[in-house]
C-alpha cells in the first residue's frame, strides 16, 4: 500500500491507507463502525484493501500484493481517530519511513449508508488541509475495474515510445508552476478531483496520463486560499494547466492569491519547457 511511491507527493503515498464492514438494517452511526472488517479501493489506485478494526489496532491487507501493516488507533471523539504506524511487510522507502516516524494520519468520518461510509484523511490534525477524500465499503465490492484517474510520467520519451495520438485512450496533461521571486518557497498541493496530484513548486512541472474522461476539477489550497480551473478531458488531447502564487494585500494574515490556468496548448508548451520537470 504505503511502498509503492516516491515521496515527492507525500500525500499521494496515503491515498491507500485505512478504513472499515458490518451489515445491519437500521441507520448507522460512527460508533457502529469503530469496530469490524472494512473493504476499502482507493481512488486513483488499482489496489483494494481489507482493514480489520478492534479497540487499538487496525490490520490492514493489500488484496493484490500480501501485504500487510499494523497500526494503532486512537478515538478522538465519535468521528475522528487517528492511526499511528506500528510495522508493514512491504517496502518502506527511507523518506516515507521517516514521515510515519513523525507523522500520525487523522481521519474524520462524515456521511454513512447502510453499504459505506465517505471520510477526509489528514496529517496530524482535521485543521490541516485533507490528503484523502475517499469512500470506505463495509462490504466487498463486486466490480473495482477502472478506479485510477491519473498516472505520473517523468519525461515525454513515453509519447513516442507509446505513439500517443489523437486515438490514445489517455490524454496527456502537463501540469507547471513557472519560477518567480516573490512568494517563491510557498510550496502548496495541487488536487485533481479532490485527489491530491502534486506538490507545486516554485519552477516545477509535471507530466500526467489522464486514464478517465469528462470534467474534473484541478485545484490548487494553500492555507485556506484555493483556486480551481475545470478542465473538460477527452482521451487524445493534450493539455497545459499553469498554476501560479501572486503577492498582494489582503485583510488575511498571508499576503499571495492562488491562481489556476488553462492554457493555450502552443503557450503552454512553450511556458513548461522553461521550467524544471520533476
Amino acid at each position: 500500500m504505503l511502498y509503492k511511491q516516491p515521496f515527492t507527493v507525500i500525500c499521494l503515498v496515503f491515498l491507500s491507507i485505512p478504513y472499515v464492514s458490518i451489515s445491519q438494517t437500521k441507520a448507522l452511526s460512527c460508533t457502529n463502525i469503530k469496530k469490524g472488517t472494512f473493504y476499502f479501493y482507493p481512488k486513483n489506485t488499482a489496489d483494494a484493501y481489507i482493514e480489520e478494526r478492534d479497540e487499538k489496532y487496525l490490520k490492514e491487507t493489500n488484496i493484490v500484493t500480501g501485504d500487510t501493516s499494523l497500526w494503532e488507533i486512537k478515538w478522538q471523539s465519535d468521528c475522528v481517530y487517528s492511526l499511528n504506524f506500528i510495522s508493514g511487510s512491504g517496502k518502506i522507502d527511507a523518506a516515507t519511513r521517516d514521515f510515519l516516524d513523525n507523522h500520525k494520519m487523522v481521519y474524520q468520518i462524515f456521511s454513512i449508508s447502510d453499504s459505506c461510509y465517505t471520510f477526509k484523511g489528514y496529517a496530524d490534525k482535521t485543521s490541516n488541509l485533507p490528503l484523502q477524500d475517499d469512500t470506505m465499503w463495509l462490504n466487498v465490492k463486486t466490480n473495482t475495474a477502472g478506479n485510477e484517474l491519473f498516472k505520473q510520467m517523468y519525461g515525454t520519451a513515453f509519447l513516442k515510445k507509446e505513439h500517443f495520438r489523437d486515438t490514445s485512450h489517455y490524454a496527456v496533461l502537463y501540469v507547471y508552476r513557472p519560477g518567480k521571486l516573490t512568494n517563491s518557497l510557498g510550496d502548496y498541493l495541487v488536487y485533481f478531483d479532490n485527489n491530491v496530484m502534486c506538490v507545486a513548486k516554485n519552477n516545477t512541472g509535471y507530466i500526467f496520463k489522464i486514464l478517465k474522461e469528462g470534467t474534473f476539477e484541478i485545484k490548487s489550497r494553500l492555507y485556506k486560499d484555493e483556486s480551481a480551473v475545470k478542465l473538460d478531458v477527452q482521451f487524445g488531447h493534450t493539455y497545459y494547466v499553469k498554476s501560479m502564487i501572486h503577492w498582494t494585500i489582503t485583510k488575511r494574515l498571508y499576503n499571495f492569491k492562488l491562481d489556476m490556468a488553462i492554457m493555450k496548448p502552443e503557450e503552454g508548451q512553450e511556458e513548461y519547457y522553461e521550467v524544471n520537470p520533476e
